[in-house]
């Protein structure tokens, strides 16, 4: 605000190259397969050498053995962070490939 109470237009501290930006991640986003995304955590997935990694691993020692306790949020977690690295590396993908 002026303090000269000089009237701006209200667009006047609008970051227009933001918005723009958040506009094509949007619209990236909306255009995204579920299929796409999977294919992403699988390929992250197998890439990762050590089994202990795996957010799969804690359930798979618990069917062999029934010894260990699953925790369910931890496990929850995990694949929630791995899907949401998968779906800002398609979107990032998508943009790239407008550019």
């Amino acid at each position: 605000m002026s303090i000269y109470h000089i009237p701006y237009p209200p667009d006047f501290e609008i970051d227009h190259a933001a918005a723009h930006h958040e506009e094509r991640r949007r619209r990236a986003l909306q255009s995204l397969d579920a299929g796409d995304v999977i294919a992403t955590v699988e390929e992250t997935l197998a890439a990762e050498p050590d089994p202990a990694k795996h957010p799969l691993f804690p359930l798979v020692c618990f069917h062999l053995d029934c010894l260990t306790a699953v925790d369910g949020a931890a496990f929850y977690d995990g694949w929630k962070a791995l899907v949401w690295q998968a779906i800002d590396r398609c979107v990032d993908e998508l943009l790239q490939r407008e550019d």
